[in-house]
């Protein structure tokens, strides 16, 4: 098949390769990463679950493949302007980026490997993706999704906070695969701020069964007042981005 024949070639954006929980530079081996560009698949969207095999995960979706550093991503979700992977474990410092689609590769784009860039994802309103340990329901403010009833952050609650990001586990998790559930993988320590108040953290690793996900394990200090809190993580001394947020309602 000619590439004429295939449609155009893909081609990324400037400054188009991001974390996929903040949208800001940097890549992190084994975490989640987002591409933007155009003609990026030549399906409207698509995602790996009809490709993992015995927990590995697929390098190509559609025909659709992304190299970091000559090595393949990991493909999770592709939109014609847009796929979500995660990178393969690769050396620190820049790295070429491109995407192969039936229509040809893209002009190769560089990006920067770190070892840690830990961000949260996030709700509407900047609200950090936070769930409850206990019942697994959402710590977020009502009024935040329509037609459905949330209850903001307790003083006491002990939240679990789902990113991306946090770097290397103890033991360590191959990038590519499924983590597996036979023993836990922890990040290095994890550090974690509300507004001015250190969270107790309970842990932070990688959460099994998903690929590149963490959670990290906080208490909300039982003395906070009701407001909305800036929420920051840092690890090995690298910092969550500004401007999360986190409810907390008595």
């Amino acid at each position: 098949m000619t590439p004429g024949a295939a449609g155009p070639a893909p081609t990324v954006s400037a400054g188009g390769v991001v974390s996929a929980a903040s949208f800001q530079p940097g890549i992190v081996p084994g975490s989640y990463v987002t591409i933007f560009g155009t003609n990026l698949s030549p399906v409207a969207f698509d995602t790996w679950d009809k490709g993992i095999v015995n927990g590995v995960l697929p390098t190509s979706l559609d025909g659709v493949r992304v190299d970091i550093g000559s090595k393949p991503a990991f493909v999770y979700r592709i939109f014609p302007n847009q796929i979500d992977v995660q990178a393969p474990d690769v050396g620190t410092g820049p790295v070429p980026v491109t995407v192969t689609t039936p229509g040809g590769t893209s002009v190769a784009v560089t990006a920067n490997v770190v070892a840690q860039s830990p961000a949260f994802f996030l709700w509407p309103g900047n609200q950090v993706v936070a769930t409850r340990n206990a019942d697994g329901s959402w710590a977020v403010k009502d009024g935040t999704f329509a037609g459905a009833t949330t209850v903001a952050a307790k003083p006491g609650d002990v939240l679990l906070l789902w990113g991306t990001g946090f770097g290397p586990t103890t033991p360590p998790v191959a990038a590519g695969i499924l983590v597996p559930g036979d023993k836990i993988y922890n990040t290095s320590p994890v550090s974690v701020k509300i507004g001015t108040a250190d969270a107790l953290v309970i842990y932070g690793l990688l959460s099994p069964g998903y690929a590149g996900l963490y959670q990290v394990a906080i208490q909300v200090p039982a003395s906070m007042a009701d407001g909305d809190y800036a929420l920051k993580a840092t690890v090995s001394g690298a910092s969550s981005p500004d401007g999360v947020t986190l409810s907390v309602k008595k």
